[in-house]
Protein backbone atom coordinates (compact mmCIF):
# COMPACT_ATOMS: atom_id res chain seq x y z
CA UNK A 1 0.00 0.00 0.00
CA UNK A 2 1.34 3.39 -0.96
CA UNK A 3 1.79 5.78 2.39
CA UNK A 4 0.86 9.23 2.71
CA UNK A 5 3.10 11.58 3.96
CA UNK A 6 3.62 10.82 7.65
CA UNK A 7 2.29 12.81 10.37
CA UNK A 8 5.16 15.84 12.03
CA UNK A 9 3.93 16.66 15.47
CA UNK A 10 7.10 17.06 17.14
CA UNK A 11 10.75 19.05 16.53
CA UNK A 12 12.88 17.11 18.95
CA UNK A 13 12.29 13.71 17.01
CA UNK A 14 12.51 12.11 13.48
CA UNK A 15 9.84 10.26 11.95
CA UNK A 16 10.80 7.44 9.40
CA UNK A 17 8.82 5.39 7.76
CA UNK A 18 9.39 1.67 8.06
CA UNK A 19 9.19 -0.83 4.97
CA UNK A 20 5.72 -1.42 3.86
CA UNK A 21 4.42 0.43 6.91
CA UNK A 22 4.91 1.35 10.32
CA UNK A 23 6.71 4.47 11.13
CA UNK A 24 10.45 4.60 13.24
CA UNK A 25 10.34 7.54 15.87
CA UNK A 26 13.57 8.49 17.15
CA UNK A 27 15.27 11.47 18.76
CA UNK A 28 17.13 13.97 17.43
CA UNK A 29 18.88 14.52 20.88
CA UNK A 30 19.92 11.03 22.24
CA UNK A 31 19.70 12.31 26.08
CA UNK A 32 15.92 13.01 25.44
CA UNK A 33 12.96 10.75 27.09
CA UNK A 34 10.38 9.64 25.32
CA UNK A 35 7.79 10.26 27.81
CA UNK A 36 8.24 14.06 26.40
CA UNK A 37 6.09 13.32 23.21
CA UNK A 38 2.10 14.23 23.61
CA UNK A 39 0.41 10.76 23.78
CA UNK A 40 -2.08 11.92 21.68
CA UNK A 41 -0.05 13.05 18.98
CA UNK A 42 1.55 9.55 19.10
CA UNK A 43 -1.86 7.68 18.73
CA UNK A 44 -2.50 10.06 15.94
CA UNK A 45 0.55 8.42 14.53
CA UNK A 46 -0.30 4.89 15.52
CA UNK A 47 -3.90 5.78 13.41
CA UNK A 48 -1.98 7.09 9.97
CA UNK A 49 1.06 4.13 10.47
CA UNK A 50 -0.71 1.57 12.40
CA UNK A 51 2.84 0.36 13.68
CA UNK A 52 5.23 3.40 15.42
CA UNK A 53 8.45 2.23 17.28
CA UNK A 54 10.01 4.26 19.86
CA UNK A 55 13.80 3.84 19.31
CA UNK A 56 16.97 5.48 20.44
CA UNK A 57 15.52 7.45 23.67
CA UNK A 58 17.19 7.42 26.75
CA UNK A 59 14.70 6.12 29.31
CA UNK A 60 14.36 2.32 29.58
CA UNK A 61 11.25 1.00 31.35
CA UNK A 62 11.12 -1.52 33.76
CA UNK A 63 7.69 -3.87 34.10
CA UNK A 64 5.90 -1.16 36.16
CA UNK A 65 7.48 1.49 34.22
CA UNK A 66 5.92 0.09 31.17
CA UNK A 67 2.46 -0.64 32.73
CA UNK A 68 2.31 3.12 33.53
CA UNK A 69 3.11 3.90 30.81
CA UNK A 70 0.30 2.52 29.10
CA UNK A 71 -2.11 3.45 31.35
CA UNK A 72 -1.36 6.76 29.67
CA UNK A 73 -2.97 5.70 26.01
CA UNK A 74 -6.15 4.09 28.05
CA UNK A 75 -7.01 1.18 30.38
CA UNK A 76 -5.23 -1.58 30.29
CA UNK A 77 -6.09 -5.16 29.98
CA UNK A 78 -4.93 -7.23 32.62
CA UNK A 79 -4.25 -11.28 33.33
CA UNK A 80 -3.43 -13.88 35.95
CA UNK A 81 0.05 -12.52 34.94
CA UNK A 82 -0.68 -8.87 36.18
CA UNK A 83 -0.15 -5.78 34.57
CA UNK A 84 2.83 -6.99 32.29
CA UNK A 85 3.57 -10.28 30.08
CA UNK A 86 6.75 -11.32 30.38
CA UNK A 87 7.88 -12.95 27.00
CA UNK A 88 11.25 -14.79 27.17
CA UNK A 89 11.87 -18.76 26.57
CA UNK A 90 10.70 -20.93 29.13
CA UNK A 91 8.78 -24.49 29.73
CA UNK A 92 5.20 -24.07 29.42
CA UNK A 93 2.52 -25.16 27.64
CA UNK A 94 2.08 -22.00 25.94
CA UNK A 95 3.78 -21.89 22.34
CA UNK A 96 4.35 -17.69 22.88
CA UNK A 97 6.91 -18.83 25.69
CA UNK A 98 8.83 -21.25 22.95
CA UNK A 99 11.70 -20.29 20.56
CA UNK A 100 9.44 -21.73 17.89
CA UNK A 101 7.73 -20.16 14.59
CA UNK A 102 4.42 -18.73 16.17
CA UNK A 103 1.69 -18.33 13.84
CA UNK A 104 -0.25 -15.25 12.81
CA UNK A 105 -3.12 -13.71 15.03
CA UNK A 106 -4.54 -11.38 16.36
CA UNK A 107 -4.43 -10.77 20.39
CA UNK A 108 -7.46 -11.40 22.35
CA UNK A 109 -9.03 -14.08 20.19
CA UNK A 110 -9.30 -16.58 22.65
CA UNK A 111 -10.43 -14.20 25.42
CA UNK A 112 -13.27 -12.34 26.19
CA UNK A 113 -12.41 -8.95 25.38
CA UNK A 114 -10.26 -7.38 22.75
CA UNK A 115 -7.86 -5.13 23.09
CA UNK A 116 -6.68 -2.49 20.59
CA UNK A 117 -3.21 -1.60 21.36
CA UNK A 118 0.02 -3.71 21.99
CA UNK A 119 2.52 -2.26 23.62
CA UNK A 120 5.84 -3.97 23.42
CA UNK A 121 9.10 -3.23 25.16
CA UNK A 122 12.67 -4.95 24.41
CA UNK A 123 14.57 -5.75 27.51
CA UNK A 124 16.72 -7.68 25.61
CA UNK A 125 16.72 -8.00 22.25
CA UNK A 126 18.94 -11.48 22.46
CA UNK A 127 22.01 -11.90 20.25
CA UNK A 128 22.28 -10.53 16.20
CA UNK A 129 21.21 -12.35 13.41
CA UNK A 130 19.33 -15.19 15.28
CA UNK A 131 15.63 -14.82 14.48
CA UNK A 132 12.69 -13.85 16.74
CA UNK A 133 11.88 -11.05 14.59
CA UNK A 134 7.83 -10.05 15.20
CA UNK A 135 5.97 -10.44 11.95
CA UNK A 136 3.09 -7.86 11.63
CA UNK A 137 0.69 -7.74 8.87
CA UNK A 138 -1.63 -4.35 7.49
CA UNK A 139 -4.63 -6.30 6.50
CA UNK A 140 -6.00 -2.63 6.09
CA UNK A 141 -3.81 -2.46 3.27
CA UNK A 142 -4.15 -5.83 2.32
CA UNK A 143 -7.81 -5.70 1.75
CA UNK A 144 -7.18 -2.24 -0.02
CA UNK A 145 -5.01 -3.87 -2.40
CA UNK A 146 -6.94 -6.86 -3.06
CA UNK A 147 -9.60 -7.63 -6.50
CA UNK A 148 -13.22 -6.93 -6.00
CA UNK A 149 -13.92 -10.49 -6.91
CA UNK A 150 -11.52 -11.90 -4.36
CA UNK A 151 -12.96 -9.40 -1.69
CA UNK A 152 -16.15 -10.84 -2.52
CA UNK A 153 -14.93 -14.29 -1.56
CA UNK A 154 -13.78 -13.66 1.65
CA UNK A 155 -16.79 -11.74 2.35
CA UNK A 156 -18.43 -14.29 2.45
CA UNK A 157 -16.17 -16.97 4.64
CA UNK A 158 -16.60 -16.92 8.39
CA UNK A 159 -14.04 -19.06 10.28
CA UNK A 160 -13.98 -20.82 13.46
CA UNK A 161 -10.55 -21.08 15.42
CA UNK A 162 -10.28 -23.41 18.71
CA UNK A 163 -7.25 -24.36 21.08
CA UNK A 164 -6.75 -25.76 23.89
CA UNK A 165 -7.34 -23.42 27.21
CA UNK A 166 -3.04 -22.51 28.18
CA UNK A 167 -2.01 -19.73 30.72
CA UNK A 168 -4.75 -17.23 30.81
CA UNK A 169 -6.55 -18.07 27.19
CA UNK A 170 -8.34 -20.62 25.18
CA UNK A 171 -11.44 -22.03 23.37
CA UNK A 172 -13.26 -20.97 20.23
CA UNK A 173 -13.78 -18.26 18.54
CA UNK A 174 -16.10 -17.64 15.20
CA UNK A 175 -15.62 -14.40 13.20
CA UNK A 176 -16.41 -13.14 9.83
CA UNK A 177 -13.26 -13.12 8.14
CA UNK A 178 -13.30 -9.28 7.49
CA UNK A 179 -14.81 -7.14 9.63
CA UNK A 180 -14.93 -3.25 10.54
CA UNK A 181 -12.05 -1.78 12.33
CA UNK A 182 -14.31 -0.42 15.09
CA UNK A 183 -12.28 2.90 15.29
CA UNK A 184 -11.31 3.72 11.75
CA UNK A 185 -14.24 2.35 9.99
CA UNK A 186 -12.12 0.35 7.46
CA UNK A 187 -11.99 -3.59 6.92
CA UNK A 188 -9.64 -5.60 8.19
CA UNK A 189 -8.94 -9.37 8.47
CA UNK A 190 -9.66 -11.80 11.70
CA UNK A 191 -7.43 -14.67 10.60
CA UNK A 192 -4.78 -17.01 12.06
CA UNK A 193 -3.36 -19.82 9.68
CA UNK A 194 -2.33 -22.67 10.95
CA UNK A 195 -0.48 -24.21 7.88
CA UNK A 196 3.10 -23.20 8.96
CA UNK A 197 3.02 -24.04 12.09
CA UNK A 198 5.74 -27.02 13.00
CA UNK A 199 5.20 -30.38 14.71
CA UNK A 200 6.76 -29.55 17.97
CA UNK A 201 4.37 -26.58 18.48
CA UNK A 202 3.18 -26.77 22.45
CA UNK A 203 -0.14 -25.82 21.82
CA UNK A 204 -1.81 -26.10 17.99
CA UNK A 205 -5.27 -24.38 17.30
CA UNK A 206 -7.72 -25.53 14.06
CA UNK A 207 -9.57 -23.51 11.84
CA UNK A 208 -12.56 -24.55 9.78
CA UNK A 209 -14.11 -22.50 7.61
CA UNK A 210 -17.94 -21.85 6.22
CA UNK A 211 -19.61 -19.49 3.15
CA UNK A 212 -18.25 -21.08 0.16
CA UNK A 213 -18.42 -24.74 -1.77
CA UNK A 214 -15.25 -26.70 -1.33
CA UNK A 215 -13.40 -25.35 -4.37
CA UNK A 216 -14.18 -21.51 -3.74
CA UNK A 217 -12.88 -22.38 -0.35
CA UNK A 218 -9.66 -23.52 -1.05
CA UNK A 219 -8.87 -21.27 -3.59
CA UNK A 220 -9.80 -18.24 -1.55
CA UNK A 221 -7.82 -20.01 1.36
CA UNK A 222 -4.58 -19.87 -1.12
CA UNK A 223 -4.30 -16.60 -2.09
CA UNK A 224 -5.36 -15.54 0.99
CA UNK A 225 -2.04 -17.00 2.16
CA UNK A 226 -0.60 -15.36 -0.53
CA UNK A 227 -1.33 -12.04 0.23
CA UNK A 228 -0.36 -12.84 4.16
CA UNK A 229 3.09 -13.55 3.14
CA UNK A 230 3.33 -10.77 0.42
CA UNK A 231 5.94 -7.99 1.58
CA UNK A 232 3.72 -5.53 0.80
CA UNK A 233 1.93 -5.80 3.73
CA UNK A 234 4.25 -7.60 5.68
CA UNK A 235 6.97 -6.06 8.31
CA UNK A 236 9.24 -8.26 10.28
CA UNK A 237 10.45 -6.19 12.96
CA UNK A 238 14.21 -6.92 14.26
CA UNK A 239 14.34 -6.01 18.07
CA UNK A 240 16.73 -3.26 19.42
CA UNK A 241 17.62 -3.98 23.38
CA UNK A 242 15.36 -0.79 24.30
CA UNK A 243 12.74 -0.77 21.78
CA UNK A 244 9.10 0.12 22.69
CA UNK A 245 6.69 -0.61 20.09
CA UNK A 246 3.08 0.20 19.58
CA UNK A 247 0.82 -1.45 17.56
CA UNK A 248 -3.12 -1.39 16.15
CA UNK A 249 -3.98 -4.69 17.30
CA UNK A 250 -7.02 -4.21 15.48
CA UNK A 251 -5.82 -3.66 11.97
CA UNK A 252 -2.82 -6.01 12.41
CA UNK A 253 -2.13 -9.49 12.76
CA UNK A 254 1.37 -10.81 14.23
CA UNK A 255 3.09 -13.78 15.10
CA UNK A 256 6.82 -15.00 15.34
CA UNK A 257 10.04 -15.52 13.57
CA UNK A 258 11.55 -19.02 15.06
CA UNK A 259 14.50 -18.35 17.55
CA UNK A 260 17.93 -19.66 18.52
CA UNK A 261 17.16 -21.74 21.76
CA UNK A 262 18.51 -20.72 24.50
CA UNK A 263 18.48 -16.96 23.76
CA UNK A 264 17.96 -14.13 26.08
CA UNK A 265 15.56 -12.45 23.78
CA UNK A 266 13.20 -10.68 26.44
CA UNK A 267 9.97 -8.69 25.41
CA UNK A 268 7.19 -7.15 27.54
CA UNK A 269 3.68 -6.76 26.43
CA UNK A 270 0.62 -4.73 27.97
CA UNK A 271 -2.41 -4.42 26.56
CA UNK A 272 -4.41 -1.30 26.10
CA UNK A 273 -8.37 -1.53 25.98
CA UNK A 274 -10.42 0.83 23.59
CA UNK A 275 -13.00 2.74 24.85
CA UNK A 276 -15.48 1.60 24.98
CA UNK A 277 -14.24 -1.63 25.44
CA UNK A 278 -14.19 -4.60 23.05
CA UNK A 279 -16.08 -7.72 23.72
CA UNK A 280 -15.52 -10.39 21.92
CA UNK A 281 -18.95 -11.64 20.57
CA UNK A 282 -17.74 -15.01 18.94
CA UNK A 283 -15.81 -16.08 21.81
CA UNK A 284 -16.48 -19.50 23.08
CA UNK A 285 -14.72 -20.23 26.56
CA UNK A 286 -13.27 -23.72 27.26
CA UNK A 287 -15.93 -26.00 28.30
CA UNK A 288 -14.93 -27.29 31.80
Amino acid sequence: MKQTALPSFHRQVSITPLASFGALVAPVDPAMDCLGIPVDHLRALVGHSKLVVLRGFANRFSGQGLADYARRWGPIMTGPYGDVLDLFEKESRDGVFDSLFLPLHWDGMYMPTVPELQIFNCVDAGPLNTGGETVFVDTVGLLENAGASVLDKWRAIETTSCILAVSNYGGCVRSALVVEHPRHHVPTLRYSPTGDATPDFRNPHTVTHEGLDRASMDESIAELHRCLAHPAHRYEHAWRTGDVLIADNLALLHGRNAFVRGSSRHLQRVHVHADPVLVNLGFSPPKK
